[in-house]
């Protein structure tokens, strides 16, 4: 596995190398066939501030994994070994986000729970972060993590098919709270929210998730096993179902885009089947989901989802990674807010 860098939104890539030890540890980890484990990833805050992060496999009864976080400030020219043991940080980290000159890592703090840590962007100055008790879940599949902010404000989750088990909402003042998230009361899948603004987000909820449950009071348009799509107006603190999107069994939430377009961009994939084997779709909505126009499509016979989550830049920039088969994948640029879709050549 090779980490390469474009200056021309895809068009020409050229390689970043890497220290050999920092090399070795993406070789040993990057899998295609295992995308649902926690692979190494790659985060960049800005054209200098970067980050690649994971967790280390080992056989499993041998030890547990231990984490992996490189930082580079000078946009891959050199990268730096963050020291995780004297941060409590074990095991692994989920995921990296940046907000307002600080970077965010959500990562495992016991074998039960997991912690947020900080610094400044450009600086490897590493801080524990006071957050409401974010919970593991008992079982299922592996854990995941998502940090979503808008201006002086932001929302975390972690969790996996069993549910969301970890929320925390931050507030202006810069304090995590807890935070109930949207999909509780309807079944609790693990869903990431879109935030349009710093009071306006959105997400898509299963309902009755993965244990069939919804508490009682729900209204009875929300049939167990659809998708539907919820708002909030408050900052997440209170949600309202819109409309349905779709079915537990074909729909996943990919995110959205709010920063590059005049109307917000949501998409989703959705899954239709064709003979034996089955077409994902890459839809997008700027209605929010009266209406979806498909704007990439993949034939496929791999079970599991193949989009990964959109994402955006400032510039109206947006990438996807496409998952082709247990061997290969594709990286997908839009350089309209999503609209048009086309396989870059990294």
């Amino acid at each position: 596995m090779r980490l390469e860098r474009t200056e021309n939104e895809g068009t020409s890539w050229s390689d970043i190398a890497l220290p050999s030890s920092l090399q070795a540890w993406v070789d040993a980890n990057s899998s295609i066939a295992d995308i649902s484990q926690n692979q190494p990833d790659v985060y960049f805050a800005n054209t200098l501030d970067g980050w690649i992060y994971g967790a280390s496999s080992v056989p499993v009864g041998i030890e547990p994994p231990k984490p992996e976080l490189w930082a580079t400030h000078n946009g891959g020219q050199r990268w730096t070994r963050i020291a995780t043991a004297p941060l409590a940080l074990r095991f692994g980290v989920l995921t990296m986000s940046a907000s307002n000159g600080w970077a965010y890592a959500v990562g495992w703090r016991t074998g039960d729970t997991f912690n947020l840590w900080r610094t400044p962007v450009g600086s490897n100055a590493w801080q524990r972060v006071i957050t409401p008790t974010l919970d593991a879940a008992a079982g299922g599949t592996t854990m995941q993590g998502a940090l979503e902010f808008q201006g002086d404000v932001g929302w975390l989750m972690v969790g996996n098919d069993r549910g969301a088990t970890g929320l925390a909402r931050m507030t202006p003042s810069g304090t995590w709270v807890s935070w109930s998230g949207p999909c509780g009361p309807v079944g609790d899948s693990y869903s990431v929210p879109v935030a349009t603004s710093s009071t306006n987000l959105y997400d898509v909820c299963t309902i009755g998730g993965y244990g069939g449950d919804i508490a009682p009071g729900t209204p009875r348009k929300l049939k167990m096993n659809t998708d539907w799509l919820f708002s909030s107006s408050d900052g997440g603190v209170k949600f309202s179902p819109l409309r349905e999107v779709g079915d537990g069994y074909t729909t996943q939430w990919l995110g959205g885009d709010s920063a590059t377009t005049a109307s917000t961009s949501l998409f989703v994939e959705k899954r239709v089947q064709s003979g034996k084997s089955s077409i994902e779709r890459l839809e997008v909505s700027r209605n929010e989901g009266r209406s979806w126009t498909a704007v990439f499509s993949v034939r496929s016979n791999v079970a599991d989802s193949l989009f990964g989550p959109v994402s955006f830049t400032e510039k109206g920039l947006g990438n996807d990674i496409v998952i082709r088969g247990q061997e290969t994948s594709s990286l997908l640029i839009s350089t309209d807010g999503g609209l048009r879709w086309l396989r870059s050549d990294a």
